[in-house]
């Protein structure tokens, strides 16, 4: 009976240190969702003002980043809508993602209002319900094993024996990654001689360029059809283009006769 006991506790511990939506403090909503659909109603404006409702800080490329959340993209959690309608019924989903694109839950929302604004934005509020106020928590990262080996050597038989020490540990992260990549977060520095900044993996393809001396993403990136190239908005609010170089970034920066100039920015 014991031993049926200590198998069910250890099942159990997933579930019990899964990541949960009232976890954060922070949530991204993007300033275009994915689905295209989902788009055309003012489902954004009115998931931020819900979101608020529920106690979060929600972020946007408009906003100003607050410290942590800059050095540390585990504190975030990004939002995103889908548009799942029937013949019958209005419904969507929010997906809610951690700072390494996986999914910590999906909400269901429906209405049985026929007309496409009116029930989508109902089917929005039915799927809000389901979400906790934010009571946040300090996020942890475990550290992949980390192998030593160590030779020991014995005489008696002229044999040799090796020891292998595995050595786990768990460390917060809350370590800003300002000179190298935090462990188990997608995040990674690069340069151009005048200053650092740091890349930060979001959802949908998209990541941001962090100045740990400002307070808002220096550049956001978002996909375009051709693979490596990316529309560029900057912090200052012009729109131009980047793309990825071997281990540079690059930045087409428009000088005020017309032409353009590229910022280049290497991996450390």
């Amino acid at each position: 009976m014991k031993k049926n006991l200590q198998f069910s506790t250890l099942l159990m511990l997933p579930f019990l240190y899964a990541q949960q939506i009232s976890d954060y403090q922070y949530i991204r909503v993007p300033d275009k969702f994915g689905d295209a659909e989902v788009n055309k109603y003012g489902l954004n404006e009115l998931l931020q003002i819900k979101l608020k409702q529920k106690k979060f800080t929600v972020l946007t490329t408009k906003d100003k980043w607050p410290a942590d959340a800059m050095q540390n993209p585990c504190h975030i959690m990004t939002a995103e809508l889908l548009n799942n309608s029937n013949m019958f019924k209005n419904r969507l989903k929010i997906e809610f993602k951690d700072c390494e694109n996986k999914t910590i839950s999906v909400l269901d929302g429906k209405s049985s209002i026929k007309e496409f604004e009116p029930g989508m934005r109902d089917a929005l509020e039915d799927a809000v319900k389901q979400i906790p106020p934010s009571s946040p928590v300090e996020q942890f990262l475990t550290v992949k094993p980390k192998e030593t080996k160590k030779a020991v050597e014995q005489t008696e038989n002229q044999n040799t024996t090796r020891t292998v020490v595995t050595e786990t540990q768990t460390v917060p992260n809350n370590a800003a990654p300002k000179t190298e990549k935090t462990v188990g977060q997608k995040a990674e520095v690069y340069a151009n001689g005048n200053i650092t900044v740091t890349r930060i993996f979001l959802a949908e393809g998209e990541f941001i360029l962090v100045n740990p001396n400002h307070s808002v993403p220096y550049a956001t990136f978002k996909p375009t059809a051709k693979k490596e190239v990316y529309r560029v908005k900057l912090a200052d609010g012009t729109a131009t283009f980047g793309y990825l170089e071997e281990e540079k970034i690059v930045i087409e920066l428009p000088n005020s006769d017309g032409s353009y100039r590229n910022e280049v920015y290497s991996r450390k």
